[in-house]
């Protein structure tokens, strides 16, 4: 297993905002995190990230406790993370994005940059511009591409579709699907665009008020007046 958590807490300064989380993440699997804003998403997944503290429970990566592990590690143990916001350097060009998110030695750098490229060739023509003359969907792109530089066998994404066409938003899908096929293990935070999304997904989290629910198989949440019930409490 790549990724579980049993019981995990987490929060800001004394206030506690996601209580007793527990999920597991395999390779080659797509996990996604939905509910309303406010639920505690990205504080669970800052937490994983180690931008916020454990305050309860275990975080274990590839059988490693990641508890004590600070934040500008994770990268080294193969754990990529796209935040919502701030997750490119906007006043940096494409390559140098790409640069700066690289490891290793000058040489495995290169060879990595040339085959992320290669999957994203619309970040190739733009290789000089800066981050900050992107659409949103390459802007978007660029941070997916900048998460896999490091060669990551656990993505995870922060509502990467947020604000996103439809057409460009399945873009994005084929793009983490891919990386799910190549055998990475995907955790993926999803707000909008869940019906479009949800049929990429192996298994679903709801959350709600700091607390997460047990997976279900993404497939029933398609059904008809599923995601109402799950969000509203009624069916239609």
């Amino acid at each position: 297993m790549l990724l579980e958590t049993d019981g995990l807490s987490t929060g800001y300064g004394p206030l506690t905002v996601v209580r007793d989380a527990t999920l597991r993440v395999a390779a080659g699997e797509i996990v996604a995190i939905v509910g309303p804003n406010g639920a505690g998403k990205s504080s669970l997944m800052k937490c994983i990230a180690r931008s916020l503290p454990v305050m309860g429970g275990t975080l274990r990566f590839d059988g490693k406790d990641l508890a004590s592990v600070p934040q500008n590690h994770i990268a080294d143990l193969g754990i990529g993370y796209v935040p919502q916001q701030g997750n490119v350097f906007p006043e940096l060009s494409v390559q140098e994005n790409l640069q700066v998110s690289c490891r290793g030695s000058l040489s495995e750098a290169r060879a990595t940059t040339k085959e992320v490229l290669a999957q994203f060739p619309r970040l190739n023509e733009r290789i000089k511009q800066a981050a900050a003359t992107l659409s949103g969907g390459e802007r978007q792109m660029l941070a997916i591409a900048c998460a896999l530089v490091s060669s990551p066998s656990l993505l995870m994404l922060d509502e990467p579709t947020t604000g996103l066409a439809p057409l460009i938003v399945r873009e994005r899908i084929a793009d983490i699907q891919r990386l799910r096929d190549r055998g990475a293990g995907v955790l993926w935070i999803i707000e909008e665009h869940p019906r479009i999304c949800l049929p990429a997904v192996d298994r679903v989290h709801f959350m709600s008020d700091g607390t997460l629910a047990p997976a279900v198989d993404a497939s029933a949440l398609l059904e008809e007046g599923a995601l109402e019930e799950l969000f509203f409490g009624v069916a239609h």
